[in-house]
């Protein structure tokens, strides 16, 4: 499994059960009360609720590995440059010298606050797109921001495009590793040489990937106007969102979440 975002798996759990507008408001907000969060108390009940999650799903860890395992080289580097570009506020707050580069306590913290914001959102952004299809996420977000249409905004097409993204996010995904099969087959190594001859070597494989993205594009557009589509503006949605009691079980547990983050974070106790 190369690539687990966009990717649906369907479970009879409890999550998969909630309406896609809870998930969404939920993953949304939980990404502002993370960035909102500055101590290690106010992290761990994130990290709480975000397991706590994980294993209502019933979706398998190997699957949550997969999508850290995609922003890991981006999470070190970003953990590289927090330890070089902060400086150490004093000596004590020195951990290791060499020469002038100095790795602080406070960078330090600070790094490993980054990768855990950054796992944290990545768990959370998972968790919504392995227990909701494609298209209840389109539905989800149409309904959210069905207020702007009065302001012109054609909300529809704008979800029909998400919709859209996340069904060619795991196709193209599953293309490239067909081809980078076949390169390899060839010969071709993406792990040998310099970093200009690896980058090279990516060539072959992009170039037939753009070929297949256009010809699949063309494909669908074909399809959709076989079938009789115009517009999005105009059409209605054959499923309809309903809230249940669960959904405002789990909106209060959020909120009752978001209210501890922020108390234990701005109160001066």
């Amino acid at each position: 499994m190369n690539n687990i975002f966009g990717r649906f798996f369907s479970t009879d759990s409890v999550i998969s059960r909630f309406d896609p507008r809870t998930k969404i408001l939920i993953d949304f907000f939980f990404v502002i009360i993370l960035l909102l969060a500055n101590s290690w108390l106010t992290y761990g009940i994130l990290v709480l609720f975000v397991l706590t999650g994980i294993t209502a799903s019933k979706i398998p860890i190997a699957v949550f590995w997969s999508g850290l395992k995609s922003i890991m080289s981006l999470v070190i580097l970003m953990m590289l440059i927090q330890l070089v570009l902060i400086a150490p506020s004093s000596r004590s707050d020195v951990l290791l010298a060499v020469g002038w580069f100095k790795i602080s306590e406070s960078g330090l913290i600070n790094s490993a606050i980054i990768a855990l914001r950054f796992f944290l959102m990545i768990l959370m952004t998972t968790l919504l797109t392995a227990t909701t299809r494609p298209t209840q996420i389109a539905d989800g977000i149409s309904s959210l921001l069905k207020p702007l249409n009065r302001a012109g905004l054609d909300t529809k097409t704008f979800a029909l495009l998400i919709s859209m993204t996340l069904r060619f996010v795991p196709i193209l995904s599953d293309e490239f590793s067909t081809i980078v099969d076949a390169q390899r087959s060839r010969g071709l190594s993406l792990k040998t040489g310099s970093f200009f001859k690896r980058v090279k070597a990516l060539i072959p494989m992009i170039v037939p990937l753009i070929s297949v993205a256009f010809n699949k594009a063309l494909t669908l557009a074909d399809t959709m106007e076989l079938r009789g589509f115009i517009n999005a503006k105009d059409r209605s949605s054959y499923h309809q969102l309903n809230y249940h009691k669960n959904d405002f079980i789990v909106l209060i547990i959020f909120l009752f979440v978001a209210f501890f983050v922020i108390f234990f974070s701005y109160a001066k106790l």
